[in-house]
């Protein structure tokens, strides 16, 4: 009778784990998710600089020390690849350059308005449109500043809101516009807001990663950053529903002045055009045998990676798309590449777009909120992974991309709390089927164990309560005002009237 008792107690128990591991979803309104990209912001700035908001995150939700970006490490490709979830190769962002030997166009920084650019595969689409596109009637809405893409439909769709670039808009403003949004009422606030801000990148091109002007420039984004803590804070609403995530395309790495390569000392430039940054290149060759031609001239070249389309290393995912050149250069660490027509007397102090597993190329990541644990430090994850931890966070339809959702799951409360379920799920499935093969006298054994243990706990804590809990002895020495015409210079006297007022 002892051991069905103690089964029943068991499987009872057993069956209340497993419902609890079920994920109970009632809320009518969408989930909250902002996602705040600042360009260059290197992974080890906050440490350097002594951010205390940025250094602050960690107490509040997770921060990962790594984020390896997708190659190339530049900000257009990275920014597609954060909010699609796919390699550069598959969405066609391939550099902040390009050029489309199919189309026969070429595109720069400010040639990049157009569909054709960013929708080359029409199965990709960023997040802020499944965002948008979700049926489940929860008055889902995007809003979008200046973040790379966003100004051009894809699939026939933009975001609900969106601001376009401008240099004349300091990321406080962007970060204010953000939380207004989300502030709104119901019928009108977003759910969904990337918002992107230039500053930190451009001071590390213009002065270097490391100077006096980048802690200048970080330290305001610190201060507008807590800012932003401050608004949330304030607002009971948004503390308790928004997420947000708080990283960077890119890092960036110092450039010596003298450490040049300059290609017409090596190739015939009217053999080959070259699209791309300082750092890397795509190389297309109009007439197919001048390729191992110049292949060769450059290979010797110190301090520089050279490939022929098909070389280029797997791990990079950059090879099959048309975009990507006959050729492919990358710099070494330090240096830059002068292609023709290249203004020699600009002169960059801070570049990025080398390797991606070069850790001075890595970005900040830092997320808080309802969604995610606290105190919380990750090792690393990959910027392709993005897409699929905000998916899930926004709680929308799971779809396919170079992503993985297992490689960030760790970081969620619910799968914190769920590995804590499923262990006990596992230790107790495993006790009920020993408990099967014992005998009365051991399940008797056991249960007494049991209530010992309980009994002692009990008499322990109420011992600790008498030794902690003590009722203090002491009687506060009361105090009462004096008068001026009492003639003290001190305003405060001992009294022992019980009526005068009790000063601590």
């Amino acid at each position: 009778m002892g051991k069905i008792f103690f089964l029943i107690i068991v499987i009872n128990l057993n069956s209340f784990i497993s419902c609890a591991i079920i994920p109970n979803q009632t809320s009518l309104t969408p989930p909250l998710l902002l996602l705040i990209s600042l360009d260059g912001f290197r992974w080890d700035y906050p440490d350097i600089y002594q951010l205390p908001t940025f250094n602050s995150l960690v107490q509040r939700g997770v921060r990962v020390k790594h984020i390896e970006p997708s190659f190339v490490t530049a900000t257009f490709p990275l920014h597609w690849t954060m909010i699609t979830g796919f390699h550069e190769e598959s969405h066609g962002v391939v550099g902040n350059v390009m050029y489309d030997p199919e189309s026969h166009a070429t595109a720069g920084y400010g040639d990049l308005n157009d569909t054709k650019w960013w929708a080359q595969n029409p199965h990709i689409e960023p997040i802020w449109i499944g965002n948008q596109l979700a049926n489940d009637s929860l008055h889902r809405r995007s809003g979008v500043i200046a973040w790379p893409g966003s100004n051009v439909p894809i699939n026939g769709h933009l975001p609900s809101r969106r601001l376009p670039f401008d240099f004349n808009r300091t990321c406080r403003t962007v970060m204010q516009q953000a939380f207004e949004w989300f502030h709104e009422p119901l019928e009108t606030r977003i759910n969904f807001g990337a918002i992107y801000c230039f500053e930190s990148d451009r001071t590390g091109h213009a002065h270097g990663p490391l100077s006096s002007e980048m802690n200048q420039t970080l330290h305001q984004l610190d201060k507008d950053l807590s800012e932003l803590l401050h608004l949330i804070d304030a607002d009971p609403y948004l503390k308790t529903n928004l997420n947000v995530i708080v990283t960077a395309d890119h890092g960036m790495h110092e450039v010596k002045a003298n450490q040049r390569i300059k290609l017409d000392n090596y190739i015939d430039s009217t053999l080959y055009k070259a699209y791309g940054s300082r750092i890397f290149l795509n190389l297309f060759i109009p007439l197919a045998k001048n390729i191992d031609r110049l292949y060769r001239n450059l290979s010797g070249i110190p301090n520089l990676e050279v490939y022929k389309k098909a070389q280029i290393p797997q791990r990079y995912h950059y090879q099959s798309n048309v975009r990507i050149g006959d050729i492919f250069l990358v710099t070494k660490l330090g240096w830059e590449i002068i292609s023709p027509g290249d203004d020699e007397s600009h002169v960059s102090f801070g570049a990025h777009g080398h390797d991606n597993q070069e850790t001075s190329m890595h970005p900040i990541f830092y997320a808080f909120g309802p969604a995610f644990r606290t105190n919380l430090q990750v090792e690393s994850f990959r910027s392709v992974d993005f897409y699929p931890l905000m998916s899930h966070v926004l709680q929308l339809k799971e779809v396919e991309t170079n992503g993985s959702f297992n490689n960030v799951q760790g970081i969620l409360k619910e799968f914190f709390k769920t590995d804590i379920l499923n262990t006990i799920h596992t230790l107790i499935t495993k006790t009920t089927v020993k408990l099967r093969n014992w005998g009365y006298v051991e399940i008797v054994c056991l249960i007494s164990v049991i209530l010992m243990g309980l009994v002692f706990t009990i008499v322990a804590c109420r011992y600790s309560k008498q030794l902690v809990y003590v009722q203090s002895q002491y009687e506060p020495i009361r105090y009462r005002l004096l008068s001026i015409t009492e003639g003290s210079t001190n305003n405060f006297v001992a009294s022992d009237s019980d009526a005068d007022e009790v000063i601590n």
